[in-house]
């Protein structure tokens, strides 16, 4: 009988232990598979008159005002292309030999959608280039994965503008997830030495509060906790980092090109604590925060138009 009990827990366990390996690998896959596919090419491919009509913008005149030309690179990390519009200032007299801003856009977005943000730095003399990020537009990239992955296309195309206009200053501005993508990529393999100066707007900070926050939002009655950890192995397994990794304050804790942070205390997509977390990691005194009260989430460029020109030009003009 001691022996048949044996055996029979044996049993037990191995089918327990079977049915909780298969039901977190399930789990897992599934996790993965929503927080690495956020948006696809198709749903990014346009931008709406809703948009250029909200920002005050006419694409036919801006293109008449500045030469935009379409340029596209190959990357270094997993060899797909990398499509920009590089955009001259009037003062460059369609010259690459002069200093540059690489604008990030955030999810959904595409390199479009930069361009309110690109007359701003186009108005103060820089050339602008604006990328699709991974999976966005023309970027067929598979995989999206919080900056951690992005970080290497935006890590070539500094080296791209550092070819085109050597000795000249260059800029990063990037929003939300776009934000993350910078962070990381200044954090990393002394890009910090090359860029000159960084803008984060509404920037995400942390890939595993997102990912958490996608859970939470899915109710299906399984502890978050439990989807997160079968996501951040599966995530380990398949694409060689885990969540922690793509966190943005630890990535800048030793930054020290001057950062610009903006963000909202109303937003709820990336709440005022992230970009927070980000300027308190952030080394010495070569930083600045400017928090808004009243706008949701990337919307201070529209509510607060004057005061974030200002803000801009007064830390483009300091550092």
């Amino acid at each position: 009988m001691k022996k048949r009990a044996r055996v029979m827990l044996t049993v037990t366990v191995v089918i327990l232990a079977a049915l909780f390996i298969g039901a977190s690998s399930f789990i897992g896959l599934q996790v993965f598979a929503g927080s690495t596919q956020l948006v696809t090419n198709e749903e990014t491919k346009e931008v709406f008159n809703a948009f250029w009509e909200q920002h005050g913008m006419d694409y036919d005149s801006f293109c008449d005002t500045y030469r935009v030309e379409q340029v596209e690179i190959t990357s270094s990390f997993d060899e797909h292309n990398i499509p920009a519009d590089y955009i001259y200032a009037v003062e460059s007299q369609n010259s690459r030999d002069r200093q540059t801003v690489i604008l990030v856009h955030g999810l959904g977005g595409n390199r479009y959608s930069n361009y309110p943000l690109a007359e701003l730095f186009l108005e103060e003399g820089y050339n602008v280039i604006t990328y699709d990020q991974r999976s966005s537009n023309e970027n067929t990239a598979k995989y999206t994965t919080f900056g951690y992955w992005e970080k290497y296309d935006l890590l070539d195309w500094v080296n791209y503008v550092l070819e085109q206009a050597p000795g000249q200053e260059v800029g990063i501005w990037g929003a939300s997830y776009g934000g993350a993508t910078a962070g990381l990529a200044l954090g990393y393999d002394g890009m910090d030495d090359k860029v000159d100066f960084l803008i984060l707007d509404s920037p995400v900070s942390s890939m595993e509060w997102m990912v958490e926050q996608e859970m939470i939002n899915m109710d299906v009655g399984i502890p978050v906790s439990y989807m997160t950890w079968c996501g951040n192995l599966v995530n380990k397994l398949k694409l060689g980092f885990t969540y922690q990794d793509a966190d943005v304050a630890k990535a800048m804790k030793e930054v020290k090109t001057p950062v610009l942070i903006i963000n909202s205390k109303r937003d709820s997509l990336t709440p005022y604590f992230m970009g927070k977390e980000i300027y308190d990691a952030i080394p010495g005194d070569n930083k600045e925060i400017w928090t808004v009260d009243d706008s949701e989430h990337c919307e201070m460029w529209v509510d607060h138009n004057e005061e974030y020109r200002d803000k801009v030009e007064s830390f483009l003009e300091k550092y």
